[in-house]
Parts: structure tokens; sequence; C-alpha cells
């Protein structure tokens, strides 16, 4: 089960959806929940739970990509992303790793909260499903949310969010025997680059910049927004939060990331990553205002950031996707040349109705 805007993993324009600075935080979704529900458990029998350490490290990517694998035959899953996960997380408090027999069966990560969304996200090992560990995985995110009810917004609606990799027989038995409802799905995307790529269109009047975060960051940040207000599952982040999650984490390369002006106004941007969410050039946003749309920027800017991931010697470009967004985002990306990777299900559960308003 993978929970992901997102971005995660849930921003989205009418070019493209893409919150990947948090992975599902849209879509991202893509773990994989290989196991029967066990509604009558707290939790499966001779289970023990046990916090993630740097020493069990490489026992849980092992196991990431075996409930990958088990779907997919292959994983998308790079020790630097799950590294970078675990930076995030409170692993004290929103992050497990589940035991039967003494051996790893499960890694559960609470993701997101922002408002009344939490974003979960879990795995079962291939071997040890159909012992409930997956039930066990969904018990612990619903208890860590409620846990957090003093932080709930007040009269808001809350949920809970996770994802599964389509593929996975069992998993939407797992979801609808707890209470959840499929809410939307999403693709990984990619694309081979290393031939020769098609030089980009650019509309008339535009004009490409280097980016420059301090002076750029704030207007960026103002395209994205209005970009992806009205996407399903955006959630506004203030400027400096964004700016940390987005401009200033590890790997991020201004190099990499075209910004399309018209004269004074920023026009689009490709929010572009080397390495990230494995292991292959990432377009993490790809945004276009809304005066500019219809124009063909959106292409132009896949074509500039399939270039220059090329330079540095990337072979694979990859982005994450809406397959309900309504602005043809999933066309554009397959008119480019893209092809899905995967498809991964969004489940939500809600844990508390908006109260009616006076």
């Amino acid at each position: 089960m993978r929970a992901t805007s997102g971005q995660s993993a849930h921003a989205s324009s009418r070019i493209a959806i893409v919150d990947t600075t948090q992975r599902y935080v849209t879509c991202l979704g893509r773990a994989a929940f290989r196991t029967a529900p066990r509604p009558y458990a707290p939790y499966a029998a001779d289970v023990d739970l046990v916090r993630p350490t740097a020493d069990r490290f490489e026992e849980a990517l092992a196991l990431l990509r075996a409930s990958d694998e088990a779907v997919l035959d292959v994983s998308d899953w790079t020790a630097d992303e799950l590294r970078d996960e675990w930076d995030r997380l409170d692993l004290e408090r929103d992050a497990w790793l589940i035991e039967l027999d003494g051996r790893l069966a499960g890694v559960a990560h609470l993701l997101e909260r922002s408002g009344g969304r939490f974003v979960g996200d879990g795995y079962v090992h291939p071997e040890r499903r159909g012992r409930g560990v997956g039930d066990t995985i969904l018990r612990l995110l619903e208890n860590r949310a409620l846990e957090l009810r003093p932080d709930w917004p007040a009269g808001a609606r809350v949920v809970l969010e996770a994802a599964h990799l389509v593929g996975d027989d069992s998993a939407p038995a797992l979801f609808s025997g707890r209470g959840y409802v499929r809410v939307r799905s999403f693709f990984r995307m990619v694309i081979n680059v290393t031939g020769p790529q098609p030089s980009p269109v650019w509309p008339e009047g535009i004009e490409l910049r280097s980016l420059d975060v301090d002076r750029d960051g704030p207007a960026v940040h103002a395209a994205n927004e209005e970009a992806f207000v009205h996407e399903w599952g955006h959630v506004y982040r203030p400027y400096d939060l964004w700016k940390k999650r987005t401009l200033a984490v590890r790997r991020f390369d201004p190099s990499l990331v075209p910004v399309a002006w018209d004269g004074d106004e920023l026009a689009g941007v490709a929010l572009n990553y080397p390495k990230r969410n494995g292991d292959w050039g990432w377009v993490g946003t790809l945004a276009v205002r809304p005066p500019w749309r219809r124009l063909g920027l959106g292409l132009a800017l896949l074509h500039e950031s399939f270039r220059r991931f090329r330079a540095t010697g990337e072979t694979t470009v990859a982005l994450g996707v809406d397959v309900e967004n309504p602005t043809g985002a999933t066309r554009l990306y397959e008119r480019a040349g893209m092809r899905v990777f995967w498809q991964a299900d969004v489940w939500q559960k809600e844990l508390r109705p908006a109260e009616p308003s006076m």
C-alpha cells in the first residue's frame, strides 16, 4: 500500500500533476498490501511492533522492494528515497516495523498530516501475506490519526488516505473491509531519454531564464499555487514550508529547472530533481499558469526537461499523474512519449464528517 498529493503526492495543473516532494502525498500510491483482512483481532497473532532504527534500514528496504516486486516484478525504491523518508518522519511516533515470529513482515509510515487529511503508507512482505499484517498496518495508521484528534481542525472533515498498486488483487478487499472507499488513481509514467530528444517549441514571447532560488522562489511558489489550487487533494503550504520541502531538499539542482517567462510574468515551470522517487530523473511539478495554457508550453517544458536530464547522463525520466485529471495531463505525457510504469489506487476512510455550518 502506498499513500501518495501530494505529493504528495495531489498537486496537479491543467498540464500535470505532481507534488512529488511528498511521494504520495498524491499518489503516488504504490505499496502492495498482499494479505487478507483480519477484522476480529486488534493485531495479527504473534505480532511485535518496533520502531525503525538505522540497523534495520537495509532489512526494511529489502521488504519494500520485495513488496513491489510481488506485483510488478520490479521496484523503484532506492536507499536514498527511504533515507529521505525516514529523515522527514518522526520515527518514534509515525513509523513502525511489524514482526511476525521474529521476522520482519511489514513497514508502515504516517507520511503526512495537513489539516483534516492524513496520508499513510504500508508494505507487507509477500512471504508473510495472509496473516493479518495489512490489517495491522491500517489499524496502526488509524489509531495514530485518532491520537492526534486534539490537533484536528475544528469542524472539518477528517480522513485517512492510503494506496496500493493495481495488480495486488487482495488489497481492495482489505481496504473496503475496514471502511475505506476508492477515491482516485495515479500513474507513475516513465520515458527513456537516451536517444535524441525533440527540441522544445516555445510559444511566442516565452523566454527561458536560469532559476535563482532566492530571487525566483516566491514567484515559483505563487505559480504552483495558481496552477494547482483546484486540483484534487491540493493543500496550500506557506512559502517557507513549501521552499523547505521543494527547493531545499537534498540533490536539488537549479540547473535542471526550466523557468518560462513572458516578460515579467512567470508563465510556467518544471521543478526537476536528479535521482528522486527512483533511480531516474524526476519531474516533481509541471505547472503552467492559466493564461498560458493550451499554447504548447507544457509540452515544451517537458521536452526541455528531458533534454536537461539527458545532458546529465540520466537514461530515464519519471513523473506522477492523476489518472482522472480532467485537463488532459495523461494525454500530454503520452504525446511526449511517456508510458505507464505502474498504477496505484488511493483509498480514503472518513474518521470524522464535517460539522454542519451554522
